[in-house]
């Protein structure tokens, strides 16, 4: 996937996000072709190639450039309680329903586990662990969860309002919900 910062190509690549994410509400993800979101986004398919390797990439960078908050976060994420992560992603699934409940209606929420997952591991990188051993299954577990919450949360149709949401990812996420 292409990582630079030509404004051309960036805006291309957010075309080409758009068109996808526009073909996932009208069909199946198996059924939207190359050539169908190259056509949607108005590119050719050799741009479409330059940029992305498939259209899983194109997912992740909508979700990486347009959901999450990697650049923002990481750069100072040591500085926040375990409260406020949870805020953090509360609001975050509310913000971000809309793509999230597409991802869900096609099984694509794994993408955003494994988006996650790669904030998880620039963030984490920070924090020194008791037992080092520990911190892939950490990560994991945090990406995981988090991706659970908000597939359930969409799934569930749940209206929760964001202190609500922060409720239960701190419950869940702090090991609370057998008390």
């Amino acid at each position: 996937m292409y990582c630079g910062t030509n404004k051309t190509a960036v805006a291309s690549q957010r075309q080409i996000a758009s068109a996808l994410l526009s073909l996932l509400t009208e069909m199946p993800y198996g059924e939207i072709s190359i050539s169908a979101i190259c056509k949607r986004a108005d590119v050719s398919r050799q741009t479409f190639y330059s940029l992305f390797q498939a259209k899983d990439n194109v997912i992740t960078f909508a979700l990486r450039n347009d959901c999450c908050y990697t650049d923002q976060v990481h750069s100072s994420c040591y500085n926040y309680s375990f409260r406020q992560i949870c805020a953090g992603f509360g609001q975050y699934i509310i913000r971000h329903a809309d793509i999230l409940r597409i991802l869900a209606a096609h099984d694509l929420m794994p993408l955003l586990r494994t988006v996650l997952r790669d904030d998880f591991t620039q963030c984490l990188s920070q924090y020194r662990f008791n037992n080092p051993s520990l911190e892939p299954y950490v990560i994991d577990y945090m990406a995981a969860g988090i991706t659970s919450i908000a597939e359930t949360y969409i799934r569930t149709g749940q209206n929760a309002d964001p202190s609500a949401l922060e409720d239960i990812i701190y419950l869940l996420m702090h090991g609370e919900y057998c008390k």
